[in-house]
């Protein structure tokens, strides 16, 4: 993939957020163009990157055409228990609920727990949604996992940023 970058920049009450995000991979089906700026997936309600600083580079996951609230729904299975449901990671948690991470403030970015998100596609991973050659585990989870285990052993911040 050629090097393919995303600028963000927003204030937040009197504060100013800017990220140059280099793009390692990128899970975005449709290419639309954006009636206002011309550009391909300009963003919208629902891309998210997860992304991380290693050296004097932010790297980031990109994904668009809600497929990454697609999978984040397949958490879910007919009678789970609330003691169940509370055991599962909180990242799922906060996407269901629509706090943390997926509320509705106006944070352009948020800081989540790297071993937490990891859980969380696992939980996807091992859903009754999931089979092992559909596009979730051949493509998604091969290549999250890759990037969501090297933010752990870096230790380093992993964040998920919402346009």
């Amino acid at each position: 993939m050629e090097s393919e970058y995303f600028d963000y920049s927003c204030n937040v009450n009197n504060e100013k957020f800017e990220h140059r995000l280099k793009i390692i991979e990128k899970f975005v089906e449709h290419i639309a163009i954006c009636p206002i700026c011309g550009a391909e997936n300009c963003g919208g309600p629902e891309d998210k990157f997860i992304w991380a600083e290693f050296e004097d580079e932010k790297l980031a996951i990109h994904f668009g055409d809600g497929k990454f609230e697609e999978y984040l729904s397949f958490w879910h299975y007919e009678g789970i228990t609330e003691d169940n449901y509370k055991a599962l990671p909180n990242f799922i948690n906060e996407f269901n609920e629509g706090r943390g991470w997926d509320g509705d403030e106006l944070n352009p970015n948020s800081v989540i727990d790297a071993v937490d998100f990891k859980k969380s596609m696992d939980v996807i991973k091992n859903s009754m949604y999931v089979n092992e050659n559909d596009e979730f585990s051949t493509s998604f989870y091969p290549k999250i996992m890759e990037f969501v285990e090297r933010v752990i052993k870096g230790n380093k911040v992993l964040n998920i940023l919402k346009y």
